[in-house]
């Protein structure tokens, strides 16, 4: 109705046609270019001649942009005021431009936002999406590391919320995010809260592993780190979009090496003649280990990629992706480990289709509708395994609450009362218990099968109103993720490895298949509306997102950007608010069961007795760990900036907060502790038994919540003073200083007690909400220092970076009275009264006073040197080499808070080679 209306009321001004033809230096058409204008929502694609027509164009100054796989882009001002003909020449993107764009450069998107080209990422060496982050203002310079999983990090300090920021950035590829929200490769969440993912890989509590996302075979990287457009759904921190290569490009061989990896790519794009289109194809393969002496440890990847692109219909410009990613963590046994006899493997196999189109209509007010669709599917196989010492457990084969199992099945023991002390449910037949031996040979399994869908219709409108101009879209999206897995698997004989400090927990299998998958709907509008006000531009985009998510759940997003020329070409201003929101995985929503053993009568070791009377008898508890509670984790956003642009040199100056007030966490809560009796027997000479002791306890385990608070606020600079023809020299220098605040807003639960008898048991004591708040800060500029000779294809940087300021510290509530506790008799919460601290019953509920954290440790500022090296021989070959920490700078601080103890800062000195052959 609204379209509608603002329709209704449209002064549609003179309209013109742009045509015109794109050639190569050698002045070869070009087909498969896409041309954009995207003010106007006008797109267009080339034709074999080179031939593109962009019609209904609106009169007035716009940006053209123009694309091309292996050029560089065309992203200019066009005046329009009659019909034109335009002859556009692409330059390759090589090292022998006049200015080489090795820098994050500013995207023209919503939101601040980073593009970082494809010579960038050769010239970095960047073996994955992670290494690219050093790029934007405040990235810290890392030595490239395959062996751990990259999660992607947004305007992140600290590591107490990293995995929630990583968990709400989303790694779009062609159009289509990459989910890990059906990722439940993890061991012990409901034990020990713990969401590591088992012998490697991305942890299901944090985002998308990017080590599968071939560095070699992407065209173009941009992060949008403030307010993005409402088109982009089921996110908090902000978006990372790659676009992998696509079109016509000769054969191109890659090989690199450093001290820890080697890798070998090739990549071919095909013209198939005609109106057939095009078709890339590449392939790679990289090894990496850290330690030549620990080649039992290494991580290997091989992907392959297929990328079909063509123009239908003469309006329909698609593209059609197969994606083969294969990576493995491995840990062989070490020969020489006879104690621990570990051995890992950690092992992903996946297999992506992606299609996406835009079909032009180009009409004076519908331009053109875009559709993506993607089905992904990821089998992860992960296996450990260890021999185990001090292991004595109790573990029983059941999986129902208040079963009563013995090591004899077949037989029924009595009290001396004549009450069956076993229970024999049906569901328990043929079942026993058992109390595991010292030690034990112990392997468990997980086996994944991950189904992740994504579709998305948008299409965009353009209209009119007096002398204001109205880009829309509307959009939907929809999106599933389930996985069909056997999940976890181990021998009853020889279980996981008990938590020392989870009491009385224990571990069980689970089939993932039979968890219900996500889902999530998502509906959006925007106005991306701009008007000339006094001489002055004024762009704002405004839209609103509605998400339905599994379990009932909503969530409204309102996102604003806009920006004004102050002086115009000189001057602008730009703000930007907005609420983002992010959907539980299914590793929150459907959270495992808590498993607990109370072991009744223990007669393994009694010699009294013969040893095929002895009875081994637990009682196994089970627990929903399920939140019906749980909410929506969501962020607050806000920016304010200024751009300065004074000749040649460019200053941008961003100030931005960001508030995620319920982020998820495994954690404990009041639904966490249950009240149960726990009832131990002894034999009598009859042979039947009594209660020797009962005793009220509670069972802990961690579930799932929105307790999380993370607050961060920064400021973050960018300033390109261009390029120095004298002295063939360009210097681009950013940073950043960024604050969090994170803690955890639900009570601190503590009790000193430790072991697993009965009588033992105690309250828990409930110190008050929020009381630990840690704080992190840092400040760092990064200077990059560019020589070229275009003639020779020669390029040099010196990257500059200081870390001025790293510093971290606590501030401690009420940290030795509790306000409240859980008693262990009925399971409620009291008040707790002071008055009772000296008394036996309550003296546990006290906390040891240690403020030693309040002290803020601050480390002097660290000053590194990293050089990077590009020449180009001929046409067809091109080297470059890095050397991170060049000057070999290894800073010894010593703590504030543990005076005497000694930390090593910087990145170890780190080198390696790539060779590129194109033929």
């Amino acid at each position: 109705m609204l379209l509608l209306l603002f329709f209704a009321l449209s002064s549609f001004a003179q309209q013109y046609r742009v045509a015109g033809t794109v050639y190569d230096t050698g002045k070869k058409p070009l087909s498969y270019a896409v041309i954009t204008m995207p003010a106007y929502g006008i797109t267009a694609q080339s034709d074999a001649a080179g031939r593109f027509l962009l019609q209904n164009v609106p009169a007035g100054a716009s940006g053209l942009n123009v694309r091309f796989l292996g050029k560089e882009t065309i992203d200019t001002l066009l005046q329009v005021n009659r019909d034109l003909e335009l002859q556009l020449t692409l330059r390759n993107a090589d090292f022998r431009l006049e200015e080489v764009r090795i820098t994050a450069t500013t995207a023209n998107t919503n939101g601040t936002s980073s593009r970082i080209s494809r010579t960038a990422m050769d010239h970095l060496q960047a073996n994955s999406l992670a290494d690219v982050m050093a790029l934007l203002p405040g990235g810290i310079i890392t030595n490239p590391d395959l062996s751990l999983a990259k999660q992607i990090n947004i305007r992140s300090v600290g590591s107490s919320a990293s995995d929630m920021n990583a968990f709400g950035a989303s790694v779009m590829l062609n159009g289509a995010p990459m989910s890990n929200n059906a990722n439940l490769q993890t061991m012990t969440p409901a034990v020990s809260g713990g969401t590591a993912a088992l012998a490697g890989g991305a942890s299901p509590g944090g985002g998308y592993d990017v080590r599968g996302i071939s560095m070699n075979n992407v065209e173009s990287v941009e992060v949008i780190r403030g307010v993005p457009g409402v088109e982009y759904g089921d996110v908090t921190s902000g978006v990372v979009i790659v676009n992998t290569k696509a079109g016509v490009q000769p054969l191109k061989v890659q090989g690199r090496t450093n001290s820890s990896l080697y890798q070998l790519s090739l990549n071919r794009g095909f013209n198939l003649g005609g109106r057939k289109g095009a078709l890339n194809v590449g392939v790679d393969y990289a090894r990496n280990t850290n330690d030549p002496v620990q080649q039992y440890l290494r991580y290997e990847r091989f992907t392959a990629s297929t990328m079909y692109s063509n123009t239908l219909f003469g309006r329909l410009a698609s593209t059609t992706s197969l994606d083969l990613i294969y990576g493995k963590d491995t840990r062989d046994r070490n020969p020489d480990d006879e104690i621990t006899k570990t051995a890992s493997s950690g092992k992903d196999l996946g297999l992506i289709f992606n299609t996406r189109g835009n079909i032009r209509f180009n009409k004076s007010w519908l331009r053109n509708f875009n559709y993506v669709a993607r089905i992904g599917y990821t089998a992860r196989n992960s296996f450990y395994e260890t021999q185990y010492t001090a292991a004595n457990a109790p573990y029983s084969m059941t999986t129902t609450d208040g079963s009563v199992l013995t090591n004899h099945p077949d037989r029924n023991y009595v009290d001396v009362d004549g009450n069956q002390l076993n229970t024999s449910h049906p569901a328990d037949a043929g079942k026993y218990a058992v109390y595991l031996p010292s030690t034990y040979l112990g392997r468990y399994d997980i086996n994944g099968r991950e189904l992740n869908t994504f579709f998305k219709t948008a299409a965009t409108f353009f209209n009119r109103i007096g002398r204001t101009n109205h880009r829309w879209i509307l959009g939907a999206d929809f999106k599933t993720d389930r996985n069909f897995g056997d999940g976890k698997a181990f021998a009853d004989s020889a279980p996981p490895y008990r938590n020392l400090s989870a009491q009385n927990a224990t571990f069980r299998k689970r089939a993932y298949k039979d968890i219900p998958g996500i889902h999530q709907l998502g509906l959006y509008a925007e106005d991306n509306f701009s008007t000339w006000i006094g001489g002055h531009r004024l762009e704002i985009a405004a839209g609103v997102r509605y998400d339905v998510f599994s379990g009932n759940r909503t969530a409204l997003s309102p996102r604003i950007n806009s920006s004004v020329d102050v002086v115009p070409g000189i001057l602008s201003i730009n703000g930007a608010y907005g609420q983002l929101a992010k959907a539980p995985s299914v590793l929150y929503l459907h959270p495992e069961d808590a498993y607990f053993e109370y072991i009744n009568i223990n007669e393994t070791a009694t010699s009294s007795i013969p040893e095929d009377e002895r009875v081994f008898m637990t009682t196994t508890r089970v627990f929903s760990t399920k939140n019906a509670e749980l909410e929506i984790a969501k962020n607050k956003k806000a920016e304010l900036g200024l751009r300065l642009n004074i000749k040649q040199a460019t200053l941008r100056v961003t100030g931005f907060r960001e508030d995620v007030d319920n982020g998820y966490t495994m954690g404990n809560s009041l639904a966490g502790f249950k009240p149960l009796v726990y009832n131990e027997y002894t034999r009598t000479g009859t042979g039947a038994y009594q209660l020797s002791a009962s005793n009220n306890v509670l069972a802990s385990f961690y579930m799932p919540t929105n307790n999380l608070v993370a607050r961060t606020k920064g400021l973050e600079m960018d300033l390109d003073l261009g390029r120095f023809k004298s002295i063939r020299t360009a210097f681009a220098l950013n940073g950043a200083i960024m604050h969090t605040q994170s803690y955890n807003k639900d009570y601190l639960y503590f009790d000193d007690f430790s072991g697993n008898a009965g009588a033992a048991r105690t309250h828990i004591g409930l110190y008050e909400q929020g009381m630990e708040k840690r704080y992190n800060e840092t400040a760092v500029t990064t200077l990059r220092t560019t020589h070229n000779i275009p003639r020779l294809g020669f390029v040099v940087t010196l990257t500059t970076q200081v870390i001025w300021s790293d510093r971290n510290w606590y501030r401690l509530g009420n940290d030795s009275i509790p306000v409240k506790y859980i008693s262990r008799d009925d399971g409620r919460v009291y008040d707790f009264d002071a008055s009772k601290m000296d008394e036996p019953e309550f003296a546990t509920l006290l906390r040891n006073v240690n403020r030693t954290n309040e002290i803020m440790e601050s480390y002097p500022p660290l000053l590194t040197f990293n050089v990077n090296v590009t020449k180009e021989i001929a046409d067809y070959l091109r080297v470059s080499f890095f050397a991170n920490n060049a000057f070999r700078a290894y800073q010894r601080a010593e703590s504030k808070r543990v005076p005497g103890t000694f930390t090593r800062r910087g990145n170890q000195y780190f080198f390696g080679l790539e060779l590129s052959l194109t033929l």
